[in-house]
């Protein structure tokens, strides 16, 4: 059996599409749009190396442009959560209910606690994550993080419609973006780099509070776009929630949680060439399976993924809207 086959069954069965590092110049309020980063049909400041007046060409192409007052990130890492002692995990109550172990609801999958004492923490993945990461846990995080560096996962997370970014009401979405990143010293992407706008890939978005720096969203579908060897999909995350805190230099720590379904997921890898790993692990998952539960079976797994991101520009195209 193929070990990257194996790690791409696991993978993608839970999981949600070289310069040097240099520090994050974002404010913890608005992100500033460059000064070469105008929107549809403007022209460029006076910018060294570039030609200026009233017979320049705008800087965009087209009805290309930058959404104004938005503050982005691109999630430049993102981990599985596993347990971080038993019992206790990351993660959101996501059915609203305090499942105790042998629960029928849940099909006998008690809930977690999470570090900051919360019950109902749906996070079942932790449990099974915890008993095959000294297995496959290195090469599955190697794989997905290759593909975020490569450009094959990139997704975008970004907040709109903010008085500012400590306390209030705001816009969450998330969406795929495109380019081929440079990578840092740190083996991440490097900040502040120009994204296009993916129109061929959903957006999710939801309403969002802001209080003390740190955004929470949700309850919302989010789509996970994935590309890891042959396997492309937009992973469905359902019942899904976002909680991240907003850095002083703009960047986001946080999770991303809910629920997946099994079956769908399958379905995909068994188009792959990793249908006989699937095949291996698919019980696993099946026996681990705790929300949605239909004619006494479950069909979906609870998960919570840790995440990072790091400063971003992206570029929208008003003819593809």
């Amino acid at each position: 059996m193929s070990r990257n086959l194996l790690c791409l069954a696991i993978a993608a069965t839970l999981t949600l599409g070289c310069g040097e590092e240099s520090e994050g110049s974002v404010d913890a309020g608005v992100q500033d749009i460059p000064a070469d980063a105008p929107v549809a049909g403007d022209t460029m400041g006076d910018t060294a190396g570039i030609e200026v007046g009233p017979d320049a060409e705008p800087y965009f192409e087209g009805e290309e442009y930058v959404l104004p007052d938005s503050h982005v990130n691109v999630i430049r890492r993102l981990e599985f959560s596993g347990q971080i002692t038993p019992g206790v995990a990351q993660g959101f109550d996501l059915d609203a209910e305090v499942s105790p172990p042998g629960d029928d609801d849940s099909c006998g999958h008690g809930d977690a606690v999470d570090p900051e004492g919360r019950e109902g923490i749906d996070n079942q993945f932790s449990t099974l994550w915890s008993a095959i990461e000294p297995i496959v846990g290195l090469q599955v995080e190697e794989l997905l993080q290759g593909a975020i560096n490569e450009g094959l996962v990139l997704v975008m997370a970004e907040i709109t419609d903010f008085d500012d970014l400590e306390n209030g009401d705001a816009t969450f979405n998330l969406y795929r973006g495109s380019l081929d990143p440079q990578v840092g010293t740190q083996g991440l992407i490097a900040p502040d780099q120009t994204f296009y706008y993916d129109y061929s890939a959903p957006i999710s978005s939801s309403a969002a509070t802001i209080v003390d720096g740190e955004l929470l969203a949700g309850p919302v579908a989010l789509g996970i776009p994935i590309t890891i060897l042959d396997l492309d999909i937009i992973l469905p995350l359902n019942d899904g929630f976002i909680r991240f805190t907003i850095n002083d230099d703009g960047t986001f720590d946080g999770i991303i949680g809910g629920t997946i379904n099994i079956a769908l997921v399958a379905d995909a890898l068994l188009e792959t060439g990793a249908a006989e790993e699937t095949r291996a692990v698919l019980p696993f998952f099946e026996n681990n399976a705790d929300m949605n539960r239909v004619d006494g079976d479950c069909q979906d797994i609870s998960a919570a993924f840790e995440f990072e991101g790091t400063t971003a520009f992206v570029v929208r195209d008003a003819s593809q809207e």
